[in-house]
């Protein structure tokens, strides 16, 4: 039994995750367009229509873009609330799954979905981890300060795509306006690098994680090569064995296969 993680998308433009198993295909988010999502699908050999779902995480549009389109295609999972607050403002939302103690987990196929808390601006946010068997791999971006929580349900997991938002100097001393940057350094935005390095070394002193995915990355705000080497040095520091790499934006990152 394997799984494998392909980032189709990430950053503060769009953000789209595919997790397949030998029998099934999810996608965490589908916050990119409609036409993308289906030229990026169709390169892996797949439609749409043949995603057993597509599991969301929150509902700002940087993660819901196509779910429109998407929803008359495969069904949805999301918290009720976050469902809720979809609808309201879409305005329609098909095939919402019903499920039973949302958060106590469930199948999407054969891969064992398990939803676990955020801190983010939203209104139920939610980060998970997907097991088939011994495979386990993990989505956790949006986190405005790390917590035990996060790390709890992260650390059995051999890859994990983890925010690594902005550099808070650039942050602070670029043209967003004072509330956003607010919003964004508070403990309910997003992980900083050096949030995201702190998480990292303690990942490097106790846990399965082999791959960390650096994700999530503002254009504005930060660069890859700056939130690279800042975790970088972190991971170095404690021994080395997680290896580390960046998700894109607008081209679809390196797949990772966990057995």
């Amino acid at each position: 039994m394997a799984l494998k993680l392909i980032p189709l998308a990430s950053g503060s433009k769009g953000n789209a995750t595919l997790i397949m198993s030998d029998s099934s295909a999810l996608l965490v988010d589908a916050g990119i367009s409609y036409a993308r999502l289906h030229d990026d699908l169709e390169e892996l050999g797949l439609k749409p229509s043949m995603l057993d779902g597509v599991v969301i995480t929150h509902e700002h549009a940087d993660h819901v873009k196509a779910l429109p389109r998407l929803c008359a295609e495969c069904r949805v999972f999301a918290h009720p609330d976050t469902a809720r607050e979809i609808y309201n403002k879409q305005g329609m939302l098909k095939n919402v799954a019903e499920v039973d103690n949302y958060e106590g987990g469930f199948f999407v196929g054969d891969i064992k979905v398990e939803p676990f808390r955020i801190p983010h601006d939203a209104v139920y946010p939610l980060a998970y981890s997907f097991r088939v068997g011994s495979a386990r791999c993990s989505v956790a971006t949006d986190i405005g300060v790390p917590t035990y929580g996060v790390m709890r349900n992260i650390k059995d997991s051999e890859v994990v795509l983890l925010e690594s938002n902005h550099d808070v100097d650039m942050l602070k001393e670029g043209k967003y306006p004072p509330n956003l940057k607010a919003r964004i350094l508070s403990n309910k935005g997003h992980l900083s690098n050096d949030s995201a390095a702190k998480i990292a070394k303690l990942l490097c002193e106790n846990s399965a994680v082999k791959h960390i995915i650096l994700g999530h990355i503002s254009e504005n705000n930060n660069t890859e090569e700056m939130a690279f080497d800042t975790v970088k040095e972190a991971v170095e520091g404690c021994g080395g064995h997680i290896r580390l790499h960046t998700a894109h934006q607008y081209v679809r990152s390196e797949e990772f296969d966990i057995k």
